[in-house]
């Protein structure tokens, strides 16, 4: 994972820019690739349809054509004999016994009353329902329902007899055989499903045949309809439109010479169901492929922005001092060369950084000694002066006992003082290493103001503590930590000359994001928050930058060290310390220290700890000053 201010500036730039040139091809690809699969399918599923309503539209033809040669060559063959009218209705019973598509046949004479006829019932009739043909000609009437339910129509042709139009033969031609046609082509189980199906219609859009029975016989009328008007303006052809059952397919072709249209018809989702499963695969393979590249993308990506963190962090890193560390970027490009660079400018610091500290540590040395001459002549002044009388009283034969353990006793104390002040030099100088180990802050800070709560008590403080959490884990070396809770809290009590208040209040703290790359976690680790706040006299604005400068203190037996060296173990410890305060109304130190999550496992060494600090303070005379 990369540092935010990584992932919100070039990672986020680079990834956009390598999956944008890796997917936008593809996108286009795929999107050419879909539009012209739809088109190609639904062509071909169109075409298919109009394919299928011509060969139904061609076997009608040859049906009525078929019925149409039987009826010519009866009304040939009467031509050609010479016989009776019992001849004639022989004729005309074989014939529609012989086929099954004749119903009835019946020759009327010219002026189209029957003469003879195969129905079986009723007299002999006038036949005005019928468009007589000319005597070289046929006419075939419009579709209509028989008594047997079935569609039917009549076809009458002329009859002539030694080339003299004697009359006309008319045959009823049964339409079940294109019903049946109709019924065998219908696609899937039936419109009703929601497959599709075909049917017949006239040229002005009445339905003569259909699966649904009850429309054609309620002649259906689909002049209306869109598939009606495209009937009525094309011979064949195919559309798409939106009709009762949704947005459907058709596909029609016409009957000739007799005008009929067949129509193959299917709901558009089930036409183009091949089409919606071939663009389906096409997105799948479309997000697939993005997806593929977008992972290249993201590999090439880390692979180029990885360099460059390293080289973000190796600086970060040299900036805080860690010229030891050794950048690395394998390969050969330009980042391999200023990786290079940058590692010889850290090695070339690094030397001047020790010619530095070399210089830096004799000035110090002279500067700690001139300090620490200074501080140690006053109280060699005045033990020189106490040793001088503590001299003349032994010399003097009744010299007074009690005035001899004084001067004795102040020397014993400037002896004391001249150790402190050599003790802090040398725990400032040369800290000892710290041992850490997992402890409850907030244990350690009970331990702390239980050992120093008769103090508070004698100085009129009342100490209270405010933990808003439960166990706050850190990894502390409690000995030197406590030496920083105590230096504050006595400071507290000395700001509170007549008494006050010292708040002690502890807090887990969210992680923070940081763009330091050499934080733990990359700057967002957890943190556990130390406030000392007492209601003392305050700090004055002017003084407040230097508490934490060595050997400087506003009192006069302070020895300046104290919240040096407190600084000091916070920062070894990986934390912070800070300080704000307001004159007149208190100082509050906060003191910062990185979080544990494991739990707490090595025992708490309050009591010897305790007893360390204690007996340094009660024993030797010192204690940390406020400043």
């Amino acid at each position: 994972m990369f540092p935010r201010n990584l992932r919100e500036g070039l990672w986020p730039r680079l990834l956009v820019s390598h999956i944008a040139l890796a997917t936008i091809p593809v996108l286009i690809v795929g999107l050419l690739l879909l539009a012209t699969a739809r088109r190609s399918i639904e062509d071909t599923v169109a075409d298919g349809n109009l394919e299928v309503a011509r060969r139904a539209s061609n076997e009608i033809r040859l049906y009525i054509e078929q019925a149409q040669r039987v009826i010519d060559l009866a009304a040939d063959n009467m031509d050609m004999i010479d016989g009776t009218d019992a001849v004639y209705q022989q004729l005309i019973d074989n014939l529609v016994i012989r086929q099954d598509f004749l119903s009835e046949l019946s020759v009327l004479d010219l002026s189209g009353s029957e003469r003879l006829t195969t129905r079986l019932e009723g007299p002999l009739r006038a036949r005005p329902d019928l468009a007589l043909p000319p005597e070289d000609g046929t006419t075939i009437t419009p579709v209509f329902i028989a008594g047997d339910g079935l569609p039917a129509v009549t076809i009458t042709v002329p009859v002539r007899s030694l080339d003299e139009h004697t009359g006309y033969l008319t045959a009823r031609v049964s339409l079940k055989d294109m019903w049946d046609l109709v019924d065998n082509i219908q696609l899937g189980e039936g419109q009703q499903e929601g497959f599709g199906n075909a049917y017949v219609a006239t040229g002005n859009g009445r339905l003569i045949a259909h699966p649904e029975r009850e429309r054609v016989y309620r002649q259906d009328d689909l002049s209306g309809s869109p598939v009606g008007t495209a009937l009525g303006e094309h011979q064949s052809g195919t559309l798409v439109y939106t009709g009762a059952s949704g947005e459907m397919v058709a596909a029609f072709a016409t009957v000739t010479p007799i005008g009929w249209k067949v129509v193959i018809e299917q709901p558009a989702d089930r036409a183009f169901a091949r089409s919606r499963d071939m663009i389906l695969g096409i997105s799948v393979l479309m997000v697939i492929s993005a997806a593929v590249a977008s992972l290249i993308g993201i590999l090439v990506v880390r692979k180029i922005v990885r360099p460059i963190y390293e080289l973000v962090r190796g600086a970060q890193l040299f900036a805080r001092g860690r010229l030891t560390h050794t950048i690395e970027t394998p390969g050969h490009g330009e980042l391999t060369t200023l990786a290079r660079e940058f590692n010889q400018m850290a090695r070339e610091l690094l030397e001047k950084e020790r010619r530095l500290k070399q210089a830096e540590r004799l000035a110090t040395l002279s500067k700690f000694a001139t300090i620490l001459s200074h501080e140690i002549r006053n109280p060699l002044n005045s033990m020189i002066i106490n040793l001088r009388i503590l001299k003349r009283d032994m010399e003097k034969q009744n010299g007074d006992q009690g005035n001899r353990g004084g001067h004795y006793e102040k020397v014993i104390s400037e002896i004391w003082r001249i150790d402190s002040l050599v003790e802090n030099f040398l725990n400032y100088a040369r800290p000892p290493e710290l041992v850490p180990y997992p402890h409850d802050i907030n244990e350690v800070l009970d331990e702390v103001v239980a050992t120093h709560q008769g103090t508070a008590q004698e100085r009129g403080v009342r100490i209270d503590t405010r933990y808003r959490d439960g166990e706050l884990p850190v990894s502390v070396d409690v000995n030197q930590i406590k030496q920083v809770f105590l230096n504050i809290m006595l400071n507290a009590f000395d700001a509170m000359e007549a008494g006050g208040t010292l708040t002690i209040s502890t807090e887990r703290a969210s992680p923070r994001n940081s763009s330091d790359l050499t934080l733990e976690g990359f700057g967002e680790s957890p943190q556990v928050h130390i406030k000392f706040e007492d209601t003392g006299r305050g700090i004055d604005p002017g003084r407040l930058d230097r508490i934490f400068e060595v050997y400087y203190t506003s009192k006069s037996t302070g020895t300046g060290l104290g919240l040096p060296i407190a600084q000091q173990i916070v920062e070894k410890h990986g934390g912070v310390i800070s300080v704000e305060s307001t004159p007149g109304k208190g100082t509050a130190f906060t003191l910062t220290l990185p979080a544990l999550e494991a739990e707490i496992t090595e025992p708490s060494a309050g009591k010897e700890a305790t007893e360390v600090i204690h007996g340094t303070h009660t024993d030797r005379g010192r204690r940390p000053e406020h400043p």
